[in-house]
């Protein structure tokens, strides 16, 4: 497997690159996760973790894209929390076929706030921002729920994904950090949850 050093931030950031694969979309030529990546210039795992996460973390009323992104976003995880971010992404991820209805959702929903958190982002907590295996650790497991047909809570997952992947991609420890406090505080919850519900059958 080749091994390759992390690419540096794109000057354009994630809203231009949604906007560019929306674009190319329109113009009818397919884009693949790949080929967004080599777009972005970003750190490879951590862009495309943002990417497929960023439609789940709406909290209005779309079409959940969680059964069509769950396996990739998984696939991912798992290959950062092995391999950390020198590892580069494995070809049946790459080979994924960005869906035409999850752009055209990130465009109308998501430029914006990512141009507001782009002002925001900044090289901070560089010893957190490098914990690339432990961050793809927390990413699997938001990514194995993400997958489950839990109703109406798909979004803390996704947003600690799209907070985490987008520090480790951006290199800003804050947003992992915020992203590895929602995941926390999401899995405290659901243990509390589950908890009700074994003490009420019971």
């Amino acid at each position: 497997m080749t091994i390759l050093p992390p690419s540096p931030p794109s000057p354009d950031g994630f809203a231009a690159l949604i906007r560019w694969v929306d674009g190319e979309l329109a113009a009818g030529r397919p884009v693949t996760l790949g080929d967004a990546l080599n777009q972005a210039g970003a750190r490879m795992h951590g862009a495309a973790i943002l990417l497929l996460a960023l439609p789940e973390s709406i909290p209005l009323p779309i079409p959940s894209f969680g059964a069509i992104l769950g396996v990739p976003l998984i696939i991912i995880s798992a290959h950062l929390a092995l391999f950390g971010e020198g590892g580069e992404l494995p070809e049946r991820a790459r080979a994924i076929v960005l869906p035409r209805q999850m752009i055209a959702v990130m465009v109308r929903y998501l430029v914006r706030p990512l141009q507001r958190a782009e002002r925001m982002t900044q090289d901070r907590m560089p010893a957190l921002a490098r914990r690339e295996r432990l961050v793809g650790m927390v990413c699997l497991a938001m990514s194995l729920l993400l997958l489950l047909p839990l109703p109406f809570m798909n979004v803390p997952p996704a947003l600690a994904l799209v907070c985490m992947s987008w520090g480790l991609a951006q290199r800003d420890g804050v947003f992992v950090g915020l992203g590895l406090a929602v995941a926390a505080v999401f899995i405290a919850t659901l243990l509390a949850l589950a908890d009700l519900v074994w003490g009420a059958i019971a």
